[in-house]
């Protein structure tokens, strides 16, 4: 196929006026060049340059091709900027920001929660599994050390998080997980390349096309692969004591997660997105994270600093949308970490789902 380096190649030799000139300009070797430009027109069928001695003239196809040249490569550039643009905007709308805070809150809650979230998370030896959105690598670096024969592929939108999970990774030596910046939407479906499973936690929440992602991932698993996804639903959130401005932080950082495209309780749906996907022998469990004064890790890994945190560090959010007032919301705060002293009790239910392809 006719591909954009191939229409650098002829601008450049335009430019230049020969082959090696041309490789200067594009830093390869003029051997190199000579190749791309052999399979150019090996592919067309035609030359495109009539050579006379050192001197490269345009044929009639040479010409056309150069004339489209560089509408074609502005409209690339075009269209890169658009998608980088895209990008972003998506990045933005991931609700909880890319904080220190933030990413020490995701690590403290995935120590807090992983017997409840991944005893089970075990694939076979040998098999090639890809991570979508990893975030800090909070999740990533769990289910690695369990199974320390898999290899994973870990990728996330936001470099930022990224190197927070590269240095999460290294500093545990853990040497199974590649992190590659990748948005899900553009990875290419290639047989040489595909998995032999998907694993996607607390990503679905946070997109506004949760059944498309499913559907497409699907063309990145092998047949007879398998796909686990697990994701929080606040609306399973329960304490005592009852407390009314608790119960309206909660629904407001919902509302805002509604308002920038996601679901915070979208883990009550994951059988129905996994049906409508396409998806065989799906299970779906409820992974309930029941708290009260016998726990004390939970109490302080995750009720204080994994569900209280995360409304903490919304906060500016929520009081810029009008979704709480200034009161309301400390009360609201108050009235959460109330759930943690002696007679407090605190449950929140994620819920697991696994299918195969």
């Amino acid at each position: 196929m006719i591909d954009s380096k191939h229409l650098k190649l002829i601008l450049a030799i335009d430019r230049c006026g020969s082959l090696n000139k041309a490789s200067k300009e594009l830093n390869l070797t003029q051997s190199a060049l000579s190749h791309q430009l052999k399979n150019l027109e090996e592919y067309l069928g035609v030359d495109v340059f009539n050579r006379i001695g050192n001197q490269l003239y345009f044929t009639a196809v040479g010409k056309e091709l150069k004339e489209r040249a560089s509408i074609i490569l502005e409209q690339y550039e075009d269209l890169e900027a658009k998608i980088q643009e895209f990008k972003e905007s998506q990045i933005d709308r991931y609700i909880h920001g890319y904080s220190q805070r933030e990413a020490q809150r995701l690590q403290d809650q995935a120590t807090s929660v992983s017997e409840f979230l991944h005893f089970d998370s075990i694939w076979e030896e040998g098999s090639r599994v890809l991570e979508i959105g990893c975030g800090v690598g909070a999740q990533t670096r769990i289910i690695a050390k369990r199974n320390p024969k898999v290899h994973f592929t870990s990728i996330d939108i936001a470099e930022k998080s990224l190197q927070l999970a590269r240095k999460v990774i290294k500093d545990e030596q853990i040497d199974n997980v590649d992190f590659s910046l990748q948005d899900v939407r553009s990875l290419r479906i290639q047989k040489s390349h595909q998995y032999d499973h998907i694993f996607i936690c607390f990503f679905l929440e946070h997109i506004s096309n949760p059944l498309e992602i499913l559907k497409q991932v699907r063309g990145l698993v092998k047949k007879g692969g398998t796909i686990t996804v697990i994701e929080g639903d606040h609306g399973s959130t329960f304490f005592h004591p009852d407390d009314p401005y608790a119960k309206a932080v909660v629904e407001a950082q919902v509302q805002l997660q509604k308002m920038r495209g996601g679901n915070a309780n979208i883990g009550r749906a994951l059988y129905p997105l996994l049906d409508k996907a396409g998806y065989q022998k799906i299970t779906v469990s409820p992974r309930q994270i029941y708290v009260d004064r016998s726990k004390p890790a939970l109490v302080e890994g995750f009720i204080r600093n994994t569900f209280t945190a995360m409304i903490q560090g919304m906060s500016e959010d929520l009081l810029q949308e009008g979704l709480v007032s200034q009161a309301a919301y400390h009360r609201g705060i108050d009235g959460l970490l109330r759930t943690a002293v002696a007679d407090g009790v605190f449950s929140y239910t994620f819920f697991k789902g696994t299918a195969i392809i």
